[in-house]
């Protein structure tokens, strides 16, 4: 895992760019650094930085970087952390013949298999690295290349021939591509606090993002960001600039299509399994150790079985796998017993972490900065604190268990989308067994989930018509937030199917990956995602959905799959938690004032979203409890702490955390 910048430099912008942009995100790259610079005179020039080691100098021959430089039309630049051949060879930006030229972020975890048919095709690699077998893969089929990959990746390639850059992302976004394109350069970073560094950058706030993060909670399902003139290079796209007209066309050279079963259930477990048993066989390729996220659900410890399983099939089984788990004093918040369960099933060296409320208070700045944008609640805190231990215990990389809720129906908003697929069809019996089911399971009936089907399909003339109170798709605008007549995002999906290929593709599963990037790398920690193989999503959407829900049974298949490894205590769980903090508590009770005191201080007069007096008002109802409980006092805090950082209104002293 790496981070990676690049520009087109169309008028005669400093190469201190370059440098800048590589030094904030250190983070991401603690064991190399590297820089390259082109023009058609001069041909290709590769440089050293301040932390480039001494062994690649020496190995590439690289001169020190000149911020003169100042005759170069595409600029790369690179920091590298050391997973697969920690060698000096695997250097980068790395050069294929003097014609690609690639920085590179992620991984290939088939490589080896791509690297045995590039052998047999004739060509003769100098490395171990799959950033070599991109640029070999990407020689010999190009653009097509990208299809044999199985990974997480985000690269810009330099075509010297052609006269062309490439910049590309993987299938699900898993890793970042942001970019910019103005009259002076267009340029790609890992981390939008890279572009912030270019030349007349001014801060614009995109509204229409903002109010789909302060009214839903939604980011990062849409190319958009939170500012004007910065995007992301959408999932499954790569982008294509002619470097003499400068002419940028994109295009998608993935499309999510789920693959029909029309298989046995027998049938569908072993497959599921098997599959899923590869992607995380795959993902154990390393050169350096690996730990895993286990947080006592269903999902992490399915990984963490598949893992000892792995490796005692390659005679590794005396090797200890080191877990990392968040835990709580708060019993309501705690898995511990759970994680404990499957700790003692694989013998695992458990690690366990408790995050606070103090150390939130001391590191939420240092926390946003890393995010680059607000986020959707404390949640994401504790993830932090999982990977600051990572590191703690010399775990270069972890594997966990994100991805597998928006698949496999792990959320409860799925039940409606359920009910109104089922009533479509006209399959009345099938949805009176799974209200039975859901009565069984949680003592009441879905009346509000059974409401909406019904009213899914009813004219909307003939909803008005309804008592407010029986209306479940009324649009009310909380007291809190001004809506400045922006667009509202508000459609249920059709069916169990849509919701899941939504999840995964839109909503929330986008921002979730973004969170497990940046909280990761925050700590130098390259994190890994088998639920996110392509090949496993591509399968398990395509499933029936009694499949994968069914008579009030999330993940069925799952379940079902690995009844055998995962103990029984978790398959039989019925709540989910994941990585959760006590922030229920913390606003209710020791952090009750903190969270006044911030939403009172809260620096929104820019934006003009917020109406301090009523947020006041609304937090105020949640700690008295004549409001349920939920996230929008945070989001606001968040926002406000965000936009005092990149407007320059707040002094805040953000260290790099990947010298903790």
């Amino acid at each position: 895992m790496c981070g990676i910048t690049a520009v087109i430099n169309k008028s005669h912008i400093s190469a201190q760019f370059l440098v800048q942009a590589n030094a904030i995100v250190a983070h991401r790259g603690p064991d190399d650094e590297g820089f390259l610079l082109w023009n058609k005179e001069v041909g290709l020039q590769r440089f050293s930085g301040h932390d480039t080691d001494k062994k690649s100098i020496s190995h590439h021959e690289l001169l020190p970087f000149s911020l003169e430089e100042n005759s170069w039309k595409v600029g790369l630049g690179h920091r590298r952390l050391s997973i697969l051949d920690l060698s000096p060879a695997g250097h980068q930006p790395m050069l294929e013949e003097e014609d690609l030229a690639l920085t590179y972020n992620g991984e290939i975890f088939n490589y080896l298999e791509i690297r045995a048919e590039l052998l047999q095709l004739g060509h003769v690699f100098q490395t171990s690295t799959d950033t070599e077998v991109i640029l070999k893969a990407w020689k010999e089929w190009g653009a097509a290349a990208l299809h044999k990959f199985n990974g997480m990746f985000a690269f810009v390639l330099l075509d010297i021939r052609a006269q062309k850059l490439y910049a590309v992302r993987d299938r699900f976004g898993v890793k970042p591509v942001y970019y910019t394109n103005t009259p002076s350069y267009t340029a790609f970073a890992s981390e939008v606090k890279q572009l912030r560094l270019l030349p007349h950058y001014t801060f614009k706030l995109n509204e229409q993002i903002t109010y789909d993060y302060l009214r839903y909670g939604m980011l990062d399902h849409t190319v958009e960001t939170f500012e004007e003139d910065i995007f992301q290079l959408a999932p499954g796209h790569y982008m294509e600039v002619d470097l003499q007209s400068h002419q940028h066309d994109i295009h998608r050279w993935y499309h999510l299509a789920p693959r029909s079963w029309s298989g046995t259930e027998d049938e569908a477990i072993t497959q599921f399994a098997s599959l899923l048993k590869d992607s995380v066989r795959l993902r154990m390729r390393s050169d350096v150790p690996i730990g895993s996220a286990l947080s006592g659900g269903l999902d992490s410890s399915t990984i963490i079985s598949l893992m000892r399983e792995v490796l005692n099939e390659e005679d590794l089984k005396e090797h200890t796998i080191k877990t990392i788990t968040s835990c709580s004093i708060d019993k309501r918040y705690d898995e511990w017993e759970y994680a404990e369960e499957i700790i003692k099933c694989v013998n695992a060296e458990p690690h366990k972490v408790f995050p606070s409320f103090e150390k939130l208070q001391q590191e939420i700045d240092q926390l946003i900065w890393h995010m680059d944008y607000p986020f959707s609640s404390t949640s994401q805190f504790s993830q932090w604190c999982v990977f600051e231990e990572a590191k703690r215990n010399h775990l270069p990389v972890m594997i966990n268990g994100q991805g597998a809720d928006e698949q496999l129906a792990g959320y409860a908003g799925n039940d409606m989308s359920m009910y109104i697929g089922l009533m479509s069809k006209g399959m009345f019996l099938e949805l009176f067994k799974e209200l039975k089911a859901f009565k069984k399971y949680n003592g009441k009936w879905p009346v509000g989930f059974i409401l909406g089907a019904i009213q899914h399909k009813l004219p909307k003339g003939l909803i008005n018509l309804l008592p407010d109170r029986y209306r479940v798709f009324k649009q009310h605008v909380p007291s809190w937030l001004n809506n400045k007549k922006l667009k509202e995002r508000f459609a249920w999906p059709n069916s169990l199917k849509d919701s899941l290929y939504n999840q995964v593709t839109q909503d929330p599963l986008p921002s979730l990956l973004r969170y497990e990037d940046r909280t990761s790398m925050a700590f130098s920690i390259e994190s890994r995602v088998p639920f996110m193989d392509h090949r496993l999503i591509e399968f398990t959407l395509g499933l029936p959905e009694h499949l994968v829900y069914r008579r009030g049974e999330r993940k069925y298949i799952l379940r079902k799959a690995f009844k055998d490894i995962v103990p029984t205590k978790i398959l039989q769980r019925r709540d989910k938690m994941g990585f959760v903090s006590a922030e229920e508590r913390w606003l209710k009770e020791e952090g009750k004032d903190w969270f006044e005191r911030m939403i009172a201080q809260a620096n929104t007069e820019r934006a003009g979203f917020i109406k301090k007096e009523a947020a006041l008002d609304y937090l105020h109802q949640i700690q008295k409890e004549a409001r349920a409980f939920n996230f929008d006092p945070w989001r606001i805090i968040c926002f406000s702490e965000w936009l005092g950082q990149v407007s320059g209104n707040k002094t805040s002293t953000v260290k790099n955390s990947s010298t903790i």
